[in-house]
């Protein structure tokens, strides 16, 4: 042109093919770089989950693998897999799965339990009905529909009257520490209050129990190259969750 050039027909063509073989250079030099640095892999999971059952099991990773580092995000919202790196997150099974990959870990059961010395103030035989006149301790959940006390007792044909003495918390670790204090009564998900059960500082004061329809479930962007570690950690906490429903 008088004063420049621009791209002819075939030079357009050229640019876009450059730019596209560009760009996935580009990508696969970023993927190849993560094999080359430190081997961490990224784990979200609530702050529950992370407090009462992944760290008690997490030393026979480290003894496993230690050439592997777990980095746990602690989020009570669902995890966006495409930010923050996350390699892998637990999750409840409530939402949109096309971009993911995902295994269930859990079921979602979920029961009354209480420290030994509250059970005593319980009488004897407590039913879903008498706990009604107890303390219960009560999540509020903010971020994501969790089962609460209305919805358990619901199950079973029994409305919370609004005399009932309730504890309300934000965070269901805190939820677990007044239960051990024995301030009261909490729902117990299964997968994370086990361990306490076991050691005998929460005991459960009835059978009944709530399976939901929608289990946790541990998932991966599908888009994102699995490396070999993410592919180590996601194989042993399924072994582990298998280990779990076995028991």
């Amino acid at each position: 042109m008088h004063r420049g050039v621009c791209l002819s027909d075939a030079g357009r063509y050229l640019y876009e093919q450059v730019k596209l073989g560009l760009t996935l250079i580009d990508q696969a030099v970023c993927e190849v770089r993560k094999f080359s640095e430190s081997d961490q892999v990224t784990l979200a999971a609530s702050t529950a989950t992370a407090t009462w059952w992944l760290l008690p099991r997490v030393v026979r990773f480290k003894q496993a693998y230690p050439e592997i580092e777990i980095r746990c995000i602690t989020t009570d919202t669902d995890a966006d897999l495409g930010t923050g790196g996350i390699d892998l997150a637990i999750t409840l099974g409530r939402g949109e799965w096309s971009r993911y990959a995902r295994w269930r870990i859990f079921d979602e059961e979920v029961f009354p339990v209480c420290s030994p010395e509250y059970l005593q103030k319980l009488g004897e035989k407590p039913t879903p009905q008498s706990l009604c006149t107890a303390t219960l301790l009560h999540l509020e959940q903010r971020y994501r529909p969790r089962i609460d006390w209305v919805d358990w007792l619901a199950n079973f044909g029994i409305s919370l009257p609004r005399c009932t003495r309730q504890f309300r918390f934000t965070d269901y670790s805190i939820v677990l520490h007044a239960a051990l204090e024995g301030q009261g009564v909490a729902l117990g998900w299964r997968h994370i209050v086990s361990s306490l059960l076991e050691q005998g500082r929460l005991v459960r004061p009835l059978a009944e129990h709530v399976l939901t329809d929608h289990p946790i479930y541990l998932i991966t962007s599908r888009t994102r190259h699995m490396r070999p570690s993410v592919a180590i950690l996601r194989d042993w906490l399924l072994e582990e969750s298998h280990n779990d429903r076995s028991d």
